[in-house]
């Protein structure tokens, strides 16, 4: 990526300007991004003189926001090649997911197994774990190799025709690796599984395109690609979605009610139970509409993967330190632990260097046990606004912690 279009876009982050004076850096973009300031101006602009309410009033206003709202939801649309149909706004990935695990259970029955993976995020975990038990379901979990990245010829055994759901992360929110979706979903497609992908990780830095990945469907949050948090997005083929009951009940799901019958709504009306987060999904289709247009995902993410590996080279001297995942797979993610060192000491006395990064088992605890972690990992994550400069602070602020630690 060019570094002049580079500086360009990270002047859209105003949040950079305030951190920059204070001498902070910000690599924690994996548990949340920071946003872009077309947010803030479309978010001040409805305050100001668009509230209203959506599909609830014949008013100028309600029509307006309306006709903005279900535009953004066909740029949400155009963003991963779906149709605006097949785009359900939800709060966010977790809500998604629960959501699929809730309004899948008509497809399943007593002895069907579900297959996930152990990278998954407890938001890819929990949901199934909880569905199989209610039902009596197999959860079956796919292992990883001494590289952290998923086994496939392992995964590949484990389908079969009682495998109905196949569920699995895009990138690994621990160690960054990239799930090879290209390899994984010919695998999954011999059998009569639904396809579920958690893009949570994905979405700000790979081009998405549910087309021609043949998945069923794909979740991920706004808030991990420069919008507003309480925002998200399920993607599903319409064929399915017309054949899947609503999630919840409630104002704007129904075509007909009275007392003995009840019609729902197509998709997506009969998905999006109550008022939703208006002003949210008009954000996030601002960026996303901005992204499409301007930036050149591979791009980005050679950016990304680029200063990550700058990282290891730069921090690989220090002794003790281990990195987490294949160093040819990595994403925008580095985890790293530091031996005898725990990981939240060494995050905090970071944070007292003005270094935000995260430490812990970043909610995924089974694959930490897998790892056998037991005091969890130092990930740091990084996005277009980043720069070589945060990559010196790290080292710097790593040397500093450890000489406090071991003094």
């Amino acid at each position: 990526m060019d570094k002049n279009f580079v500086k360009n876009l990270r002047n859209r982050f105003p949040q950079i300007s305030f951190m920059d004076q204070k001498g902070e850096s910000y690599l924690d973009s994996a548990s949340t991004s920071l946003k872009m300031d077309i947010v803030i101006e479309t978010l001040k602009q409805i305050y100001e003189t668009s509230v209203s309410n959506v599909h609830r009033g014949e008013h100028h206003l309600s029509l307006k926001v309306t006709a903005q709202y279900e535009q953004a939801r066909s740029d949400v649309a155009n963003f991963i090649g779906a149709e605006a149909d097949e785009i359900i706004f939800t709060r966010n990935t977790t809500e998604g997911l629960n959501f699929l695990s809730e309004s899948l259970k008509s497809f399943l029955k007593e002895g069907d197994e579900i297959l996930i993976t152990e990278m998954e995020h407890h938001s890819n975990f929990l949901p199934w774990k909880h569905l199989a038990s209610e039902l009596n379901l197999k959860l079956q979990i796919a292992p990883i190799t001494s590289e952290a990245e998923l086994d496939i010829p392992a995964f590949e055994k484990l389908l079969s025709s009682k495998t109905k759901i196949v569920s699995l992360t895009h990138i690994s929110n621990v160690t960054g690796v990239i799930n090879p979706l290209d390899k994984i979903i010919p695998l999954v497609r011999k059998t009569s599984s639904f396809i579920v992908i958690d893009a949570a990780q994905s979405i700000s830095c790979i081009s998405l395109d549910v087309n021609k990945m043949d998945c069923d469907f794909l979740v991920f949050s706004g808030h991990k690609i420069f919008s507003p948090s309480g925002i998200g997005v399920l993607y599903g083929k319409k064929s399915l979605l017309e054949k899947m009951p609503p999630y919840q009940t409630g104002g704007g799901t129904i075509f007909k009610v009275t007392k003995t019958h009840t019609e729902w709504a197509n998709s997506p009306a009969k998905f999006e139970a109550g008022t939703p987060f208006i002003e949210g999904a008009l954000a996030l289709a601002k960026v996303l509409s901005f992204l499409k247009a301007e930036v050149n995902f591979k791009e980005v993410l050679n950016w990304e993967r680029n200063l990550v590996r700058l990282s290891e080279d730069s921090l690989k001297g220090i002794e003790g330190i281990c990195f987490m995942g294949s160093t040819n797979n990595r994403s925008n993610i580095l985890s790293f632990i530091i031996e005898g060192i725990h990981s939240s000491d060494l995050a905090f006395i970071l944070a007292k260097q003005k270094i935000a990064l995260r430490a812990g088992h970043h909610c995924c605890m089974p694959l930490l046990q897998k790892l056998n972690l037991k005091t969890g990992v130092v990930r740091a994550s990084f996005s277009v606004y980043n720069r070589e400069e945060d990559i010196k602070a790290l080292k710097t602020g790593l040397v500093k912690a450890l000489d406090i630690l071991k003094a």
